[in-house]
């Protein structure tokens, strides 16, 4: 079989969730797939109080991301990273010679893209690996 690294960025949304399902099958169709399920938080606001919001917000989808991981006894990295989400992504790919990234196609905020969610559209640009988008 095919020995794959493949990064799954989730921001909880339906989307994100499908594309988890998806990583799902394709690692109890693969099991030398090693995947890595990635949250982006937004950076310090210098509010204490909105940081340890959104840092439990992102746990709060991380635990969402996971479950169907869990049910299948899958079992995967995790982390949460902070900063724009595109960026964060690309360059999570980059460093950790992903090559296969796996996201919803659009995230929770449905008002910044037309067809495709501009966090997806920046990433299957700018990445230097294979995207997929699971809608």
């Amino acid at each position: 079989m095919l020995k794959s690294k493949v990064l799954l960025p989730s921001d909880g949304s339906d989307n994100s969730l499908k594309a988890a399902a998806y990583a799902s099958r394709l690692m109890k169709s693969n099991p030398d797939i090693k995947l890595t399920v990635l949250v982006v938080v937004p950076e310090s606001s210098g509010f204490t109080e909105i940081d340890r919001s959104m840092e439990e917000k992102g746990k709060e989808i991380m635990d969402k991301t996971l479950q169907g991981f869990s049910w299948e006894g899958l079992e995967v990295d995790k982390y949460i990273e902070k900063g724009d989400p595109a960026t964060v992504i690309i360059n999570y790919a980059e460093r950790g010679e992903y090559d296969h990234i796996i996201m919803g196609s659009r995230g929770v905020s449905e008002l910044r893209g037309a067809a495709i969610g501009s966090v997806s559209h920046k990433v299957i640009h700018l990445a230097n690996c294979r995207v997929t988008l699971v809608k």
